[in-house]
């Protein structure tokens, strides 16, 4: 059997120091050998905390998104809601409510787990949860907060659909997301 029909296997950790270390990254420096033998070093990993993101849809067939700047792209970028899970987050659908009641002011007790995904296996070692809400419905106006200026926008499913095939909506997990609650949902096709 040729090397690359082989089960791929974990690289050996020689050693591992932090480089960066902030209360929302960490970059660790890891040196690696492969398992034929080559170094790589350093490798460099991100580390987060779990994510989640919000697949938020009303009675009237509407998708809650937030649209806010975004200074890694230099433009505002039309997004789910969605956030870090804290350290008192019990689990993703808590975490995924306060953060859909914190930016957007929307609540909802239906919801539904969709998928566990990686944002970049290669280098990220965080989880992004995706979780449906169904029947949210505004309860509060959100806290104004001047680190994160997000405007709430509420559109036509598909309307939403038709902006992430336009390229519209840029968030790469966020399609993928979508994509995954609203296929269940029968909603995801241009």
């Amino acid at each position: 059997m040729a090397d690359r029909d082989k089960e791929p296997q974990a690289w050996t950790v020689t050693s591992s120091r932090p480089v960066l270390q902030d209360r929302w990254l960490t970059v660790r420096a890891d040196d690696c050998v492969t398992a034929a033998g080559a170094e790589i070093s350093p490798f460099y990993v991100l580390e987060y905390p779990d994510w989640v993101q919000i697949v938020a849809l009303d009675a009237f067939d509407h998708i809650i998104l937030v649209e806010q700047y975004r200074h890694g792209l230099g433009a505002a970028s039309l997004e789910l809601p969605a956030g870090g899970m804290e350290p008192g987050d019990r689990s993703p659908i808590e975490a995924a409510a306060r953060e859909l009641a914190e930016e957007t002011g929307y609540a909802t007790q239906n919801w539904r787990y969709i998928a566990e995904l990686s944002p970049n296996p290669a280098s990220h070692n965080n989880r992004c949860h995706v979780l449906l809400a169904r029947d949210v419905a505004l309860q509060v106006t959100p806290q104004d907060d001047a680190r994160e200026r997000i405007r709430v926008v509420r559109l036509p499913v598909d309307e939403a659909v038709r902006l992430a095939f336009e390229g519209r909506i840029v968030q790469a997990l966020h399609i993928a997301s979508m994509a995954l609650a609203l296929g269940l949902e029968g909603r995801w096709r241009p």
